[in-house]
């Protein structure tokens, strides 16, 4: 991408932010009407594997967010103090 002149976003400043963009572009496999990311070019430069990765990443997220929410509620994790 950078030899066709497209760099990563100045507003990242390597937090990987965009990375989790990235993801949400490769899933989708069509350019958004608004966006801060070039869709275009992540479609254009993207693998078939980063297809299946960028599944098993939004998957995982889901996961950790579900076992987070029932450890919550579970184990009343809210209301301890140590």
């Amino acid at each position: 991408m950078r030899e066709e002149g497209i760099h990563e976003p100045l507003w990242d400043k390597g937090l990987g932010i965009r990375v989790s963009m990235y993801g949400k572009v490769i899933r989708r496999q069509k350019p958004a009407k608004a966006t801060v990311v070039n869709d275009e070019a992540i479609l254009r430069y993207a693998r078939p594997i980063d297809l299946i990765l960028a599944r098993a990443m939004h998957y995982s997220f889901i996961i950790m967010m579900t076992l987070a929410v029932y450890g919550y509620f579970a184990y009343d994790l809210g209301e301890r103090t140590y």
